[in-house]
């Protein structure tokens, strides 16, 4: 039994010591390397985590950006309205930031148009005296009207012109038909920079009625109105595409409105006086902006085909 039992042992012995020599140094790790690995491959699994994150934000940004370029891209005028204003904002935005003392652009604007209603309204008159005899026109105080005035355009109490004021304002009518162009929109545009340096664009021109002095003013009001429109049909018959011109809200410029007695031009007192008052005056009402912004939108609306 004890031979066996040393018999075992010695088996045992023979075994580890095989094994032993099967182990090198070579095979084990110093535990200080052990744990900068584990540290690295912590390192390592939290930056692969990361980069996870970040490709799902770009997923997610990318699925906007989709959404944005969709709706940019949609022909919807209203889209496209909001994304010109935001354009024409930024711009603004700009040039306040790179230049905070230029001038202002409305003031700047509106100058233009009133130096261009001037010069319309001059030339509109050296065309009428040149080519009608007998008109007595003359551009208002405050350049924004040509006033008719007397010369027998009415007799006293009438709203129908007289034959030879009949026969002026229908050549009135085949002049303004051929200038209206340049400072409306509609089918009948024809605007250019040389004719309206100023882009400036017509809201309303408004055929204008006035009576002398005699009378109660209810009396005068509905008379002059009623001296309105009959210039206003004389000239419609006569250029029927006068109401083609439009203004910015797709309405034809052309309108008329009563004064009554309200606004003469000389004294009542004499026959002169009243025959001058007894007028038509029309009168050029331009677009003014509200904002800088409108600027641009006018200027695109005049200028594009």
């Amino acid at each position: 039994m004890a031979d066996m039992t040393i018999s075992f042992l010695f088996i045992i012995m023979i075994l580890l010591a095989f094994f032993a020599s099967q182990f090198t140094v070579s095979d084990t790790v110093p535990r200080a390397q052990y744990e900068r690995l584990q540290e690295e491959k912590r390192n390592l699994e939290h930056q692969l985590e990361r980069l996870k994150n970040i490709e799902s934000e770009k997923l997610a940004l990318e699925t906007e950006l989709k959404k944005v370029q969709k709706i940019v891209e949609t022909p919807d005028l209203k889209v496209a309205e909001a994304v010109q204003q935001l354009k024409d904002q930024l711009e603004q935005l700009k040039r306040l930031q790179s230049a905070p003392d230029a001038p202002n652009q409305m003031e700047i604007y509106n100058n233009r148009v009133a130096e261009t209603r001037r010069a319309l309204l001059t030339n509109l008159k050296k065309e009428i005296d040149g080519e009608i005899p007998g008109v007595n026109v003359q551009v208002s105080a405050n350049f924004d009207a040509l006033q008719f005035s007397g010369d027998g355009l009415f007799d006293f109490g009438q709203d129908v012109p007289t034959q030879s004021g009949q026969s002026r304002m229908r050549r009135i009518a085949e002049i303004l038909d051929r200038n209206l162009g340049c400072y409306s929109l509609g089918p009948r545009k024809t605007f250019s920079a040389s004719c309206n340096p100023g882009y400036a664009l017509i809201d309303a021109l408004q055929v204008e009625g006035h009576t002398d002095g005699r009378g109660n003013d209810t009396l005068n009001m509905d008379l002059s109105a009623r001296r309105a429109s009959s210039i206003y049909s004389l000239m419609t018959q006569q250029k029927p595409d006068l109401v083609a011109f439009y203004n910015r809200n797709g309405q034809p410029v052309l309108s008329v409105s009563g004064f009554g007695k309200g606004r003469p031009i000389q004294s009542n007192d004499t026959e002169k006086g009243q025959d001058a008052n007894r007028r038509i005056d029309l009168r050029f009402i331009m677009v003014v902006p509200s904002k800088e912004a409108d600027i641009a939108t006018i200027k695109r609306e005049l200028g594009s085909q």
